[in-house]
């Protein structure tokens, strides 16, 4: 497969292929449907043969691809996945051309552009990832067939598991909600995904617009979707940090997150759905340890955990079987414990998140062994 930044590159140079790209992600359409868009959006139609030249040339490069019309056996042009994450691309590079705005793209990322185009551009889509299936799971469209596999095969031995999804979602916005109440004004949300509204930044600045917030992650699609996290409302400020939970060093001494957090007033620290891909080996222990000292008195920690306690013994070993590349780790509530030592835990303590502050979510609750991932908010305390 052309590797991405080259793939968005050849697409530029085209003067046919970014307008159909554009005409498919509006809605699927056959020739003359095209035709008839392209005419609008450019103002003049494309020369004789064009069209189907451009068409083939972007089948070839999985861009676009053929699909069936309900009610009928033709039929219709549409966008891939592949296609899809190459216009998304092209439109945020696409404008930067003005000077000024490289200079402030990459003061926003602390990066050149070169840099953040190929970061972003690194995309493996035959390669499944956490924070597009965890996208699928949510009914999100920025994920490709491997993550969707990934998210079946789960399914299959697991059928709650967008439910599960769901009330992590869910459990992150109400224990947001209760930082903001709490007054905490700065956040710093590692592991963030593609943009789910409401974010944290959303939920936080309902309550107090002045909230600053700092999102981490190491998946190029979500620095490709990082603009969405970057909208703050104007009496707060939002930054990205493209960085991985296994270096909190990297995280911590980011410019981006010195230039938004003050780190000598009280942090939101959120590690929701993301400890539990850090493996026993790669030392979960000292990486939550380094982020939680780095904070000062009166910070929180909020975190959300995947667990197998509430499952009964005859479905440990078909949950793990998905499992084969060693990635995923689930904890008890009592390895879980061990990662927040330290922490003045907010009652009901470590909890199933479809149970954690119930009153305030949707009824009736599920069973906690539906859910299958434990929440805990803390208190970070005086040395």
């Amino acid at each position: 497969m052309i590797a991405l930044q080259e793939l968005i590159k050849e697409t530029l140079t085209r003067v046919w292929h970014v307008p159909i790209l554009r005409v498919l992600s509006v809605s699927p359409a056959r020739y003359a449907d095209i035709r008839d868009r392209l005419t609008k959006l450019k103002g003049f139609p494309p020369g004789d043969g064009t069209i189907s030249t451009e068409l083939r040339t972007l089948r070839l490069k999985n861009l676009i691809e053929q699909q069936p019309q309900p009610n009928t056996r033709r039929k219709a042009w549409a966008l891939t996945d592949l296609g899809r994450t190459t216009l998304r691309l092209v439109d945020q590079f696409e404008g930067l051309t003005n000077p000024d705005k490289v200079q402030a793209e990459e003061r926003r990322f602390g990066m050149s552009m070169d840099e953040l185009q190929a970061r972003a551009a690194a995309i493996d889509p035959t390669v499944p990832h956490p924070a597009r299936r965890y996208d699928y799971l949510l009914g999100g469209k920025d994920n490709f067939a491997a993550d969707r596999e990934s998210a079946h095969e789960i399914e299959a031995v697991m059928p709650t598991v967008r439910l599960a999804a769901l009330e992590n979602r869910g459990f992150l916005q109400r224990a947001v909600k209760f930082l903001a109440t709490q007054g905490v004004t700065q956040f710093l949300d590692v592991g963030t995904g593609i943009p789910t509204s409401p974010n944290t930044h959303e939920v936080a600045q309902a309550i107090n617009p002045a909230s600053r917030v700092v999102y981490v992650d190491n998946d190029p699609i979500v620095l490709s979707h990082a603009r969405a996290l970057l909208m703050s409302a104007p009496g707060g400020k939002t930054a990205y940090i493209d960085a991985d939970l296994r270096d909190p060093g990297s995280i911590l001494n980011s410019p981006q997150l010195r230039s938004t957090l003050d780190l000598s007033q009280p942090v939101g620290l959120l590690l929701v759905a993301v400890l539990h891909f850090i493996r026993d080996d790669e030392d979960p222990t000292s990486i939550a340890t380094a982020l939680i000292d780095a904070l000062p008195p009166d910070s929180w920690v909020v975190v959300s955990h995947a667990t197998f306690d509430h499952l009964p013994s005859d479905m440990l070993s078909k949950v793990e079987a998905p499992n084969r590349d060693g990635r995923f780790r689930a904890r008890s509530r009592d390895e879980l414990a061990g990662l927040l030592q330290g922490l003045d835990l907010v009652a009901p303590g470590i909890q199933s998140v479809a149970q954690w502050w119930a009153e305030q979510a949707p009824q009736p609750r599920p069973a906690s062994e539906d859910v299958a991932i434990y929440g805990a908010v803390g208190r970070v305390m005086n040395s």
